[in-house]
């Protein structure tokens, strides 16, 4: 892929997309240029706050309630584990295990393990563990984006 960029004077910022197919790497550019970015609302000791969706390391429900862990803090979200997977899929939100849901261009390294698990280790040096239930689709999830990157 080639990328130009072109500073002006005067006028309005606008980007401009050429393609001969439209790939997934392709889709997350309009996305991403496309859309504000998406925040959702988070409930801490201090009150609530809007937490960007992109910051978010992984989504984790424990006893009925929903929690976004970030680098800065940890913070309550009224969603479903599921519906932040269906409505954050193209910002790399995957469901790792029963309880998780992980955002997958926040890891850094994965290893393989025992009894078809996968450990990533993500950009803030935590550890979790993909479930060898979601495995086989975390691994079919990366190589299509592979495929779409060539």
């Amino acid at each position: 892929m080639k990328l130009r960029l072109e500073q002006i004077s005067a006028g309005e910022d606008e980007v401009i997309i050429r393609y001969r197919e439209m790939t997934a790497q392709i889709e997350q550019l309009v996305d991403l240029v496309s859309q504000d970015q998406a925040k959702m609302l988070g409930i801490t000791e201090n009150g609530q706050s809007y937490v960007r969706v992109d910051d978010i390391f992984y989504v984790e429900s424990i006893d009925s309630r929903t929690f976004a862990y970030t680098d800065k803090g940890v913070y309550q979200v009224t969603a479903s584990l599921g519906q932040l997977a269906e409505q954050y899929k193209k910002r790399g939100f995957f469901r790792c295990t029963k309880a998780m849901v992980v955002n997958i261009y926040k890891i850094q390294f994965f290893k393989s393990q025992a009894y078809g698990r996968i450990e990533a280790t993500l950009e803030n040096d935590e550890k979790i563990i993909i479930s060898r239930k979601y495995a086989n689709k975390l691994r079919q999830v990366l190589q299509e984006g592979m495929t779409d990157e060539r």
